[in-house]
């Protein structure tokens, strides 16, 4: 390859060209009422979560929580004390119940991650977004951190966020891959926003979305949105800080300190591993519950209310106890009960995950992970080692550090790492610590759900064959062993249906067994309990589409862009009529199979459906494949 073709492959890749004017108008425009609305509704999240934080916490059980910008100095006069500790299990799970019977009158998806939802939606289903059902499900959020539960609002808001740019991305009439860059804007204003972290908040909307694929084009608006919204909140809220860190307190790096840095960031990983899989332990424990949904966030909640008796420092955001831990107040945040409260503060926060509460995951690792920092440094000074490191780096570099370990987002945890500093004086033991972390955290260290990755690493093996692969067409490879169901059959009947046929994936007809679209099992298994749910209102209606005689390569394109590796081969004369379906696993045979495809040219086949038992029954094939039982055996469903 000479260097004019790679250049030429490197401007195709990140699309410069769409650079222009008309681009820097559009998306100014777009950008910035984005960005205007996500401000507005990080206005609203904050005063909400104080006025419900005040009444539940401070009126109620008369507990009092470390305010940040109160106890960023050590002359703070802050004591812990709690008048009615045990009206904490029973409010937190009240609180559930209440969420718990919207999510099952209303809909199961309040109760689910906000992130997950957005990667999902932003890969998989079109971007259907619902602005009421991620509206309820912001309120519900707020409502159960203000009353106590473990967790964070920035993954609702976040969703909220990239709803509203949703809905603006049909206004302006954009198309598919104008309004995932508006969403991507959505959720990283949002994020900006709250966490008052403007570009951190930006590159890890497009890091988490994108991963390592992210285009230049989309930098400009989700930018400017997140600034936008930054300065709207900012101006209205007197610009508070999600962190106030004492630049007096931090000490200058050195040889010894990065080594140092480089041991912490280790540990930090390796503990990231272990909050990522208990995250998981709980996730897949609460499904096999045999309970109601809707008692399922009230159980979760009175089990968190229940440990916070003992360890109130659980309950709600964490923000002022990391803000103790980042100051190294040890008068009111002793060591011996730090670690203690750490391990606490991972249960509650994936029981409160776990248990569809919709309390988000992004707060409590930041708190999680700066706690672990401050009290690793300080039982390092005990002993005498490290004492060159301060605690307050060390507390800010293992922020850095866990998020990459959680998140897999090492860029935006650096870019974080220095709008939370104010400066550059840690950027080297940042940079080092966040590699070590990602390195010794392993590639698939997803706190969220990651609905690209694999495919991305099986498009690219299957890629390094384009040479073989650019004279096949669809038809070549596609399986016409796939299987379908009727749009009302109920999830419960789906899944049984999924589990005993061992895919992944069906195809939904309606009642004249015509194509409406694809459900795949990952979609079903949070809502397997409510029984009358059917496939229809979980179903991708749209999914990307190929025909027989396409180039194989365009499958490549398809999932490429939407991260489904499963896609239907529909009939090139009737777009409701499924003949196969195709995958990532059909292409590996293709390429491990020396002899020719055994599939017929379908230009000359005619398919006729029998209408009274919803099957392919009878297929009139040319003369030349007439005897071929086994073609006609593969091909019919």
């Amino acid at each position: 390859m000479n260097l004019s073709t790679a250049l030429d492959r490197f401007v195709r890749r990140f699309d410069w060209t769409t650079l222009d004017l008309a681009y820097l108008r559009k998306w100014t425009v777009i950008g910035i009422i984005i960005g205007v609305l996500s401000g507005l509704l990080v206005i609203a999240a904050y005063e909400a979560i104080r006025i419900f934080s005040s009444f539940f916490l401070s009126d109620i059980v008369r507990y009092i929580q470390p305010n940040p910008e109160d106890v960023a100095k050590l002359t703070s006069n802050y004591t812990l004390y709690v008048l009615k500790p045990w009206l904490i299990p029973i409010i937190l799970g009240l609180v559930g119940l209440i969420i718990g019977i919207l999510s099952t009158k209303l809909s199961t998806a309040l109760g689910k991650n906000g992130i997950d939802e957005i990667s999902d939606e932003f890969h998989n289903k079109k971007n259907q977004f619902s602005l009421k059902i991620s509206s309820l499900r912001t309120l519900s959020n707020i409502l159960a951190v203000g009353s106590g539960t473990s967790g964070g609002i920035e993954d609702s808001l976040a969703h909220t966020g990239s709803t509203l740019a949703s809905i603006i991305g049909r206004v302006f009439k954009l198309n598919d891959e104008e309004i995932r860059i508006a969403i991507t804007a959505g959720m990283g204003s949002a994020i900006g926003g709250i966490l008052r972290l403007p570009f951190g908040g930006a590159i890890f909307s497009l890091e988490l979305l994108y991963r390592r694929d992210f285009i230049i084009k989309s930098l400009f608006p989700v930018f400017l949105a997140s600034i936008t919204s930054y300065i709207i909140s900012g101006i209205i809220l007197n610009w508070p800080s999600f962190l106030y860190v004492p630049q007096e307190f931090i000490a200058k790096t050195s040889l010894q300190s990065l080594a140092a840095y480089g041991v912490i960031a280790a540990i930090i990983g390796i503990i990231g591993i272990g909050y990522v899989r208990t995250v998981h332990f709980f996730q897949k424990h609460f499904e096999t519950i045999k309970i109601p949904l809707y008692f399922k966030p009230a159980l979760g909640g009175l089990i968190i209310g229940i440990f916070a008796i003992g360890f109130p420092e659980i309950l709600g955001t964490g923000y002022g106890w990391l803000q103790l831990g980042t100051v190294g107040n040890y008068q009111i945040f002793p060591l011996w009960i730090m670690f203690p409260v750490i391990l606490m503060k991972i249960f509650a926060t994936s029981v409160s995950n776990a248990s569809k509460n919709g309390t988000g995951l992004l707060g409590p690792t930041l708190v999680i992970g700066g706690l672990m920092g401050s009290a690793l440094i300080t039982l390092f000074h005990s002993f005498g080692i490290f004492m060159y490191i301060d605690t307050t780096s060390a507390t800010l570099i293992s922020i850095f550090a866990f998020l990459t370990a959680s998140t897999r987002t090492p860029i935006s945890s650096i870019v974080m790492g220095i709008e939370i500093v104010g400066s550059y004086t840690l950027l080297i033991p940042t940079v080092i610590s966040v590699i070590i972390s990602n390195i010794i955290s392993g590639k698939d260290n997803y706190i969220y759900k990651n609905y690209v990755s694999n495919i991305k690493m099986q498009l690219l093996n299957a890629k390094k064959h384009d040479s073989k692969l650019k004279n096949y067409q669809v038809k070549d490879v596609m399986n016409p062993d796939f299987y379908n169901v009727n749009k009302n059959t109920t999830v419960n009947d789906a899944i049984q249906i999924m589990r005993d046929l061992n895919v992944n994936t069906l195809v939904v007809t309606n009642n004249d067994d015509k194509f409406e679209g694809m459900v795949y099992i990952e979609d079903l298994r949070n809502i397997s309990t409510i029984q009358d749910m059917n496939v229809a209102s979980n179903m991708v209606c749209d999914p990307p589409m190929l025909r027989p005689l396409d180039p194989i390569l365009d499958y490549f394109d398809l999932i490429s862009k939407t991260a489904i590796s499963e896609i239907p081969i529909i009939s090139p004369d009737d777009s409701k009529l499924v003949l196969a379906t195709l995958s990532i696993n059909d292409i590996n045979r293709l390429l491990n199979n020396t002899n020719d495809p055994i599939l017929p040219d379908l230009e000359n086949i005619k398919v006729e459906r029998n209408m009274n038992n919803n099957t392919l029954h009878n297929f009139y094939v040319d003369k030349d494949f007439d005897k071929n039982s086994k073609v006609i055996n593969k091909l019919r469903d």
